[in-house]
């Protein structure tokens, strides 16, 4: 998954601002502006705290230094980011520092892609899987309907919902199958399949409350495709929500999760597997006949 892929070398900021006993007056009002209490020194060794309108000079540690290479969405990192929230963290290449991270820096348009990317490949998959399972899109709308009738508080959304589709029913045909419903709907569908769902989901219990995992993953594909920053600034303190960058990684875990059942429900199901079957036999039926070309064709020799 592309954002298992980062390390703090996507998100660090390089331009790194060191403070400068010279100049400490520009370095306080630095650190206010930024709402941070630290700025490193210039030996890759030491930093300096804020304390009041003072800094203190103190050791780099293991308890405020990343590695360039080391994963962003690793879960040991949130009780780093929690004991620092007022801190920067020092990235390092080596035994050089190379920047700087604070974990609003998760905002970065490089994170969100990353999501966006493993969001939309999730619902290409379950897509392709209600396909699979012989579901059209009139099988959908069929369960809008019974939707509507099963209870007064969602009525009114779901005729809504047939409304628009019944407008857009020409080019709904068009797009394919189930293109024209939300990964939302997806998975509201392939969790209510009859007589057994297809699909299962429950509940998980999250900073003091109640989610269904489907909301987690859907809050991703919210925020990737708005371009909303998954770290949030709390609105009583004005500062960063460490709570809002525990959601991110408790999110992405779960459509972690989801991705793998997709996939290896795909990759075990009858038709998917004859069509791998019929694929390698033509394959090796050409290989045995064109050896050794086709033998480096195939394998990219």
């Amino acid at each position: 998954m592309e954002h298992l892929k980062l390390n703090f070398g996507d998100i660090e900021q390089s331009s790194i601002l060191y403070y400068d006993r010279e100049v400490d007056v520009a370095c306080v009002s630095i650190c206010q502006q930024l709402k941070i209490n630290n700025m490193p020194d210039y030996d890759s060794e030491n930093f300096y705290v804020l304390e009041g309108n003072t800094f203190r000079k103190k050791k780099i540690g293991n308890e405020n230094r990343l590695d360039k290479e080391e994963k962003i969405f690793d879960n040991s990192l949130i009780e780093k980011f929690r004991n620092n929230q007022h801190s920067a963290l020092f990235v390092f290449k080596g035994e050089v520092l190379s920047g700087v991270v604070h974990f609003a820096d998760y905002n970065q348009t490089t994170v969100l892609r990353a999501i966006q990317d493993d969001v939309l490949t999730f619902e290409r998959k379950m897509r392709e899987y209600l396909f699979l399972k012989n579901f059209r899109n009139e099988d959908m709308i069929q369960y809008f309907k019974n939707r509507a009738e099963q209870s007064e508080r969602s009525r009114s959304y779901f005729q809504s919902r047939i409304r628009q589709l019944e407008r857009r029913e020409d080019e709904i045909n068009q797009l394919g199958e189930f293109q024209g419903f939300t990964l939302k709907d997806l998975l509201e569908f392939a969790n209510d399949t009859q007589p057994e769902s297809i699909f299962p989901y429950g509940k998980i219990e999250f900073q003091g409350k109640s989610f269904y995992e489907s909301t987690l993953v859907n809050s991703l594909r919210n925020l990737a495709m708005h371009g909303q920053n998954p770290v949030e600034i709390d609105e009583e303190t004005s500062v960063y929500s460490i709570e809002s960058l525990e959601y991110l990684f408790k999110a992405l875990k779960t459509l972690e999760t989801f991705t793998y059942r997709i996939e290896k429900l795909i990759a075990n199901h009858t038709d998917y597997r004859s069509s791998v079957v019929m694929e390698n036999q033509s394959k090796l039926q050409i290989i045995h006949k064109h050896n050794p070309k086709a033998l480096r064709y195939f394998i990219g020799l």
